[in-house]
Formats: C-alpha cells, sequence, structure tokens
C-alpha cells in the first residue's frame, strides 16, 4: 500500500498490486469456498426413488414343455403356472407345446416352437419381442397413452387400436406376417412403414429394405381357432361383474368357487374344492422376482388374482377372498401377507425355528418390503382393499404405529411356517410346512416386510433347470432398435452397494445382481422429463430395484382423496359396504401428474385416414385432481 494525497489534502490509500503467485493462490481459496456449498448439497441431495410397476404379465396356460429364462439368469427352467413375468424374462415353447399369458385386459397365445420375451413391461408400455415361431394378440382396451408393440427380427409391428392380431415369423428370420382381424397395426422397418387394418394380412420381407404385401385375410389356422375359443372364457366371465377386468386371472374364478353376499364385506369370493388344512399363501411357493423380491406362486389353476390383489377373510370356517374396488384400475402386489419370526434371534438375521407369513384381512395395510413412494404404497392399498381411515397408511409407513393387531397373526391354521432352506429354494410347500401351536406364535414377533434374505439360484428360477431354449438363434429382438416409448431413467444415476436394500445388517450376495438407481437430481425432475425417442436399452437395464423406506421423505403429509368417476355397479352393495365407500370417496385424492410422452410421428404409406385416439379403459384408475 502507498499513501497519496487527493484534491481535499485528505490522504488516502491505493492498494498495491499483487504479485501473480500470491494471486492464483487466492483464486483457488475462492474456488474451495463456491465448491464447498454445491458439495454440502449433494450430500443431503434426496434420493430418486423409482416405484415398481403397477401390472405384470401371468403364465395363465401351459401345455407341453415350456421353458422360461428369467431376467436375473441366462439359465432356462421349467415354466411354472402363475409365475409372475415382467420385462427381460423369456419364453422358449417347445415344439409340442402351446402357452397363454395375461397382461391386465390383453392375452397373448404362444404356439408351438415360438421364442418370446418382453424387453419393457409397466404401466403405459408393453414391448414385446417375437423372434421365432407364432402369436395371437387379443387387446380389449387401450388406455390413454399406453403402447403396445412387437418386435420381430426384420420390422416393428405397432397395435393402434384394441383387436384380434396375429403374428406368424418366418425361421429363416427375414419374413414377418401380420394379420388384423379387428383392430389396425402399424408395421416399419428402415424408413418405410405400412398399416394392417381389420381383415387385412400383410407379408413384409427384406431386413434393410422392408416390403410389402397386403391382401385380404385368410381363414383362421387351428392354432388361432384354439386362442378364440380360449379368450371366450373372458366374454362370457361372471367374475366380471364384481373384480374390475384389469384383475389379472379374474376369469379363472368362475369355475373353481362361487360369489357370496357378506354384509360387512359386499360380494366376497368362496374356493369350491381345497385341501382339509388349505389357507391362502400355503400351497406354492416363493419365488425372487425383480424389482419386488419374494414373490408367491400358487399351485391352483385359480391361483393368481386372490394372492396379488384384494384380502383374504375367514368367514364361518371357510377362508373368502375380497376383493378391490372394482371401479379402481389394480395395482399388483407380490403377496399381501404379514410376517412372523421366531423370538430367539434378530428377526432381520434370522427367523429362529422358521420362516412364516400370514395373509392380510380386509382393511389392513401392506407394508412392501421393496422401495417405494409414499404414492405407491397408497395406490396398491387403496386399489386392493377398502381403507376407510387413510391415517393407517400414513402411521404405519412413518413407522408410527408400532403396535399392528393384525386378525390372522396369531392363529396356526392361518400361518404358515417352513424351513430356511426350502423357502429360498422356490420348493412347493404344502404338507412340508412346519408345525407351530398358537402359544409359540403369541411369543414370536410380526414384520410387515418380508426377511432380508438373499435369493438362491433355485428361488429365481423357481422351477426345475432346463437346457431347453432356442440354442444358437438370438432370442431376445428389439432391445437395441429405436421404439417410440422406451422409458429412459435420469441422467447422472449410478449403481451402489446391494447392503443398502436390507441396511447396514443385510446380507444380500453377488447373487442377486440388483440394482439400486441414486442421483443428484430431485425427483420431480425426473417426472417432469419429457420421454424423447431413443435407442432402447438392454432389457435387464429397465429394472430396477431399491431398498425399503423406513421414514417418509420431508415435508410429507397424508393425502387425501376426491371422488373418482364410478362405473355403475352390477350389484347392489350392501349398507356397510356404500358407507365404505362413501367414507373413502370424499377423502381428497393426491396428485401425481405423469410425464408427458412426445411421440415420434412416423409417415405411413398406404393410409389416408389419421391415426385416431386410443380409446379410454373403462377400468383405469380415475385421474387426479391436480
Amino acid at each position: 500500500m502507498k499513501r497519496t494525497t487527493g484534491l481535499s489534502g485528505v490522504g488516502t490509500m491505493i492498494p498495491a498490486p499483487i504479485s501473480r503467485q500470491a494471486a492464483s493462490w487466492l483464486s483457488a481459496l475462492l474456488a474451495i469456498v463456491a465448491v464447498q456449498p454445491a458439495i454440502a448439497q449433494d450430500a443431503t441431495a434426496p434420493e430418486v426413488v423409482v416405484d415398481p410397476p403397477g401390472r405384470v404379465a401371468r403364465l395363465s396356460y401351459v401345455e407341453g414343455q415350456v421353458s422360461l429364462a428369467p431376467a436375473e439368469s441366462e439359465h432356462w427352467a421349467e415354466a411354472v403356472l402363475n409365475r409372475p413375468l415382467t420385462s427381460g424374462d423369456k419364453l422358449w415353447v417347445e415344439s409340442d407345446a402351446r402357452a397363454e399369458l395375461e397382461v391386465g385386459s390383453a392375452t397373448l397365445h404362444l404356439d408351438r416352437g415360438t421364442a418370446f420375451g418382453f424387453v419393457q413391461l409397466d404401466d403405459e408400455v408393453m414391448q414385446m419381442s417375437l423372434a421365432e415361431g407364432a402369436a395371437t394378440i387379443r387387446v380389449r382396451t387401450l388406455v390413454e397413452r399406453e403402447t403396445i408393440q412387437v418386435e420381430t427380427p426384420n420390422a416393428t409391428v405397432f397395435l393402434r387400436h384394441p383387436g384380434e392380431y396375429h403374428f406368424e415369423i418366418d425361421t429363416s428370420g427375414d419374413r414377418t406376417i401380420v394379420k388384423a382381424r379387428s383392430g389396425e397395426a402399424e408395421v416399419s422397418g428402415g424408413s418405410k412403414s405400412y398399416v394392417v387394418r381389420t381383415n387385412e394380412e400383410g407379408i413384409f420381407t427384406g431386413l434393410d429394405d422392408l416390403r410389402a404385401q397386403i391382401h385380404p385375410i385368410a381363414p383362421r389356422t387351428p392354432f388361432e381357432t384354439w386362442a378364440n375359443d380360449r379368450d371366450q372364457r373372458e366374454e362370457l366371465s361372471v367374475s366380471s361383474r364384481y373384480v374390475s377386468r384389469e384383475v389379472i386371472g379374474y376369469e379363472d374364478l368362475d369355475d373353481h368357487g362361487e360369489w357370496l353376499h357378506e354384509p360387512a364385506y359386499g360380494y366376497v369370493w368362496r374356493p369350491r374344492f381345497v385341501a382339509y388344512d388349505w389357507a391362502p399363501y400355503r400351497y406354492g411357493r416363493w419365488a425372487w422376482i425383480r424389482p419386488w423380491g419374494w414373490t408367491w406362486v400358487d399351485d391352483a389353476r385359480w391361483g393368481f388374482a386372490p394372492f396379488h390383489y384384494g384380502r383374504w377373510a375367514h368367514l364361518r370356517n371357510r377362508w373368502c377372498w375380497v376383493p378391490g374396488p372394482r371401479h379402481l384400475r389394480p395395482v399388483y402386489a407380490p403377496a399381501l401377507v404379514g410376517w412372523v419370526g421366531g423370538p430367539s434371534v434378530s428377526y432381520s438375521a434370522s427367523f429362529g425355528r422358521g420362516i412364516g407369513w400370514f395373509p392380510l384381512a380386509p382393511h389392513e395395510v401392506y407394508v412392501p418390503g421393496y422401495r417405494h413412494t409414499p404414492r405407491y404404497i397408497r395406490h396398491v392399498n387403496v386399489s386392493n382393499t377398502i381403507i376407510v381411515n387413510n391415517s393407517q397408511i400414513t402411521n404405519i409407513y412413518t413407522g408410527r404405529d408400532r403396535h399392528r393387531d393384525y386378525r390372522y397373526r396369531g392363529h396356526h391354521d392361518a400361518v404358515t411356517v417352513v424351513e430356511h432352506d426350502r423357502f429360498i429354494g422356490g420348493r412347493p410347500i404344502g404338507d412340508q410346512r412346519l408345525r407351530v401351536i398358537d402359544r409359540e406364535l403369541r411369543e414370536w414377533r410380526d414384520n410387515p416386510r418380508p426377511p432380508a434374505i438373499a435369493p438362491d439360484r433355485e428361488s429365481i428360477l423357481a422351477g426345475q433347470p432346463r437346457r431347453g431354449g432356442p440354442i444358437g438363434r438370438s432370442h431376445m429382438v428389439g432391445e437395441n432398435r429405436s421404439t417410440r416409448d422406451a422409458r429412459d431413467v435420469a441422467p447422472g444415476t449410478r449403481p451402489v452397494d446391494r447392503p443398502a436394500m436390507y441396511g447396514q445388517n443385510g446380507n444380500a450376495t453377488d447373487r442377486e445382481r440388483l440394482e439400486i438407481v441414486r442421483t443428484g437430481n430431485e425427483a420431480s425432475d425426473l417426472q417432469r422429463r419429457k420421454r424423447e425417442p431413443h435407442e432402447a436399452r438392454p432389457a435387464r437395464d429397465l429394472i430396477q430395484q431399491s431398498p425399503p423406506t423406513n421414514s417418509p421423505p420431508k415435508g410429507y403429509s397424508p393425502p387425501t382423496y376426491s371422488p373418482p368417476r364410478q362405473s355403475p355397479p352390477a350389484e347392489q352393495p350392501s349398507r356397510r359396504e356404500a358407507g365404505e365407500t362413501r367414507a373413502l370417496y370424499h377423502m381428497e385424492r393426491a396428485s401425481q401428474p405423469h410425464s408427458t410422452r412426445q411421440e415420434a410421428q412416423r409417415p405411413v404409406k398406404n393410409s389416408q385416414a389419421q391415426q385416431s385416439q386410443a380409446q379410454s379403459h373403462t377400468g383405469a384408475a380415475p385421474a387426479s385432481t391436480p
């Protein structure tokens, strides 16, 4: 510093120029100070939680030898009836076999020698792979923004409207036949696109240069006739009067039980023939299916809808299934049960003598063991049972309600207990369960979440290992093909350590190969992002698994519901049922806006009519009020 004299005669101090080395040190110091708040903010940034899909596919019929390769494994195993399928799962139908799949209001039939897989399956996108063989798809309704597409070796087929479609893939892989008995399909390949309308059949050849021959449709083949006969069951189903048509497997209830009216619950379904010691979730097996984790696979032919939707009640010495509200779009759950463990050791590490579970009763809150948002836990409960007091969900979600008075927790005829090895081995339970008495159960502890036990190879396959599959051929097509509706994951995500799934004491192993997504972006940023057309990623990257949440996000408040649009009930409800329903409907429903979709427009040859809007689905969840 040097002193100078100004006009007023007052001395002032003028700073001397600093050296170049001092300036560099000062710049570094300022940079560190500026970065510190960003580091602190990044460390406290909230995690993005990705809810699992609200629907799956069900393997509803198997004739002959059908093999399955789960998304978590490259090994093939016996395809077990009632097994849920999701993104990345693959099926191989042998030359003497057939299979049927159900996905919401759509039904898929697979003919002999067919290689099939789900590239992506969630609430709005059903992207399938048909690498070889023949398939028939019947779509009854298309909800708003729902997309159904089939990838073949030389083309991509978009199903524009509800209808009946048939596909045949030549063994050479360069010819695809598309039939539309009703509806309309768009077939694209390379830079060309064609439309197959009602009662038309198209033969598409070529790989890089797609060529088409479109002419009137031919009569049904024996396979198409078989598929059409199977579909008639849903058209004539009595159970559709009492449950939503989005409940997977409801049509099987007609032939295996009866509907009764109970004053406390309205219409309930009771199975007609069961074993003398039968109880819900007893005759079947546990399989590990990501992203949900431990999933129940029942042995009964009708054993899908009553074990993944609704609740169970023991009425007049008989078990009855109580479905959820018919007017709401149902949300799939892996198993609607509570859990019990022995008193000798920590619940999170072991179950002492065995692993036990029991069915949830009506009005009891289901708590997922996988990662979820407050919105998800509301929907998976409200769509499957009547929740009169919304604070029930909030108290259990936040952990404030530690006293859980489960109705069937202490009844030996409702609780099923098995040894640890049988549980994780994916083996049938039934008569192999452990015998317990009510006094023992009173000493055991209950838990709403499943045990933190890593899956074994057998529980992932959930069937006898096989060497089947399309040997020497590419089973899944379309994974690297451009698709309009493939989902994206927020940029900046990265995998984190799997032990976080179960907390610090979890015993997850490398066999699971689970991915947990973390990001520094806000969850709302992920929801606001528009879906852009892009290259579809491998199916294994489309599935995300996250650890359980024990506390709600900061600022979370209990939601309320507004009256949804109701469809007229098939039967007159009881007074008590109507009162409970009105109590639920007069709550204000929390809003969760969906991200907007930006669909690519494709030029269509031979089409002068504009694409009509997708028909609204009568069973869809009512729109929430912002």
